[in-house]
């Protein structure tokens, strides 16, 4: 009996192996000391107007300074235990004091540098506040703080200030995958010692440029419900495995292509097609309004921010239309009936095409992995994504007038 040659058996062994390797391999790296704050989870505090008698031990102000006192949330505890003071003096850029070790009183040393936190915008500012770490393993805790110089709200006094801070903390590692240094990050819930990373806030450097984009709509962020989230870095696929921070282990698990469901979006790039059924049972998708622009929204009855919306958009639907504008609603109640949600869609005049939710959860929680509402999109009539909204990014604004005068700039006349 003639033998056969060895080498296409090895071939093929070795294609086996490589293939399961794809869809199974693990890599392991460890957590940095430093948190993170996840500057897309912020909340809105007014900072109520002070006197100067008691902050002259920390500098010497002219007569109009302006003094603003309020309290930060520390995200380790969740409690409001920070005392912050905002100061304005004449010309002067604005400058910010934190009592980081709440002994309820400010020093030189706990003042905080402010900087602009956009280019060429004089009108917002930013400070980057970092307190003692309450846990042995973790240095420090930040929260991002945002100053908004002239912006009042109905429920602010003249001499209020408008705050935002971070209100959540990441803790961030690093692992190696094929040597290729890979960032991620998973939210530390105030008062935890511990991750999980099948449950909120995650993310994921998938572009190596060393930052995670925890910006609701990046295709680097996610929030697990949960789950384990896949995440794309360039052709491998992963999830995370195990993240103990008492091991100071995070495990990072490979996937199959065929896995990852994620749709990841960006201006520029397509919006992919989708079936739906509206309020009228009909069968339809998305394809349907291709050669026009769409105004996408995706809201609820249940979301104070989307239904305050609803003027801006009723009037875009009634000035545009007539120029090429399509708007489709994706409707997200689900503690609403179908009775109440169509008298609503009635009442408030929403004659365009609406999505019913169950025909499109796994749209907005797999593939575009939706967790901010309203999320508006502008799309061109050949289907690419013009805006997403994000105004900060130096996309077009879709929000209150704004939406108006960005349509009335793009749709042709």
């Amino acid at each position: 009996m003639k033998l056969r040659s060895s080498a296409p058996i090895l071939a093929i062994a070795l294609f086996c192996i490589r293939a399961l390797g794809a869809a199974g391999g693990e890599y392991a790296g460890q957590f940095d000391k430093v948190l993170v704050p996840n500057t897309e989870d912020f909340e809105k505090l007014v900072f109520k107007e002070s006197s100067s008698g008691q902050f002259a031990t920390i500098g010497k102000f002219s007569d109009e300074a302006h003094f603003a006192l309020g309290r930060l949330s520390n995200p380790q505890t969740g409690q409001y235990t920070i005392t912050a003071l905002l100061i304005e003096d004449e010309d002067e850029d604005p400058v910010f004091f934190a009592d980081i070790n709440e002994d309820l009183k400010f020093t030189p040393d706990e003042k905080v540098p402010m900087k602009p936190a956009l280019k060429n915008n004089p009108y917002l500012w930013s400070a980057n506040v970092i307190v003692g770490a309450k846990d042995g393993f973790f240095t420090t805790c930040p929260i991002y703080v945002r100053y908004f110089k002239s912006i009042q709200t109905a429920k602010m006094g003249p001499g209020d200030r408008l705050i935002t801070q971070s209100t959540e903390v990441l803790a961030r590692g690093s692992v190696d995958v094929n040597g290729r240094k890979v960032l991620v990050q998973y939210a530390l819930p105030a008062g935890e010692k511990k991750v999980d990373p099948q449950t909120g806030w995650l993310g994921m450097d998938i572009d190596g440029d060393g930052e995670i984009d925890m910006d609701n709509l990046s295709p680097e962020a996610a929030k697990a419900d949960e789950e384990s989230v896949i995440f794309r870095v360039g052709g491998t696929y992963l999830s995370t495995k195990k993240a103990d921070l008492s091991k100071n282990q995070i495990v990072l698990r490979e996937h199959q292509a065929k896995e990852y469901k994620r749709v990841e979006l960006g201006v520029g790039k397509d919006f992919p097609d989708f079936n739906f059924a509206d309020f009228e049972g009909k069968k339809r998708k998305f394809s349907e309004f291709r050669g026009k622009y769409v105004l996408l929204d995706i809201w609820g009855l249940w979301c104070p921010a989307c239904r305050d919306e609803l003027p801006y958009i009723r009037e875009a639907n009634r000035r545009f239309k007539a120029r090429n504008l399509e708007v489709v609603g994706l409707n997200t109640d689900t503690d609403f009936t179908f009775e109440s949600i169509t008298k609503a869609l009635r009442e408030n005049n929403m004659t365009w095409t609406q999505a019913r939710l169950e025909s499109i959860i796994d749209l907005l929680r797999k593939e575009l992995r939706i967790n901010s509402f309203p999320t508006t999109f502008l799309i061109s009539p050949d289907g690419k994504i013009l805006s997403m909204s994000r105004s900060e990014r130096d996309e077009p604004d879709l929000r209150g007038k704004d939406l108006l005068d960005t349509l009335n700039e793009i749709l042709p006349k």
